[in-house]
């Protein structure tokens, strides 16, 4: 639960603008005004904690922590799955075909296969000195 969302204020909120922001969310989910629906009893329960949260300087510091720990989780999750896709793309690129060893030894093979067959004979290839 985030205190701030439920009472609709930004992170930055002074203790009047929660103070306000509380009364007003307390007048519209207040149980009397809604003859006992669960509903808005349980959302009249959010409000309360949440201000209680956020008008207690340690309560809010706390909460204050938890908030940017959670921002910091979910940055690293994302920088996790962005690594984690381009690790995806590098290896699918590759995979296509054959890979770049396979296709380094299969060059080396033919080229010592070339020069067996059509390779020189040193009689042959050099001029005879006596000749």
């Amino acid at each position: 639960m985030d205190p701030y969302s439920t009472l609709e204020v930004p992170h930055t909120a002074t203790i009047e603008e929660i103070k306000k922001a509380y009364r007003r969310l307390a007048k519209k989910w207040h149980p009397d005004k809604y003859n006992g629906n669960l509903d808005a009893a349980e959302m009249f329960r959010k409000v309360k904690a949440a201000y209680d949260c956020l008008v207690d300087p340690i309560k809010r510091e706390t909460e204050d922590l938890k908030c940017k720990q959670r921002e910091q989780a979910k940055a690293a999750k994302k920088a996790e799955r962005q690594a984690g896709q381009w690790a995806s793309a590098q290896s699918t690129s590759n995979t296509a075909g054959i890979s770049l060893q396979a296709i380094g030894l299969i060059v080396i093979a033919l080229i010592v296969f070339l020069a067996a067959l059509f390779g020189s004979d040193e009689r042959t290839s050099h001029p005879s000195a006596t000749a």
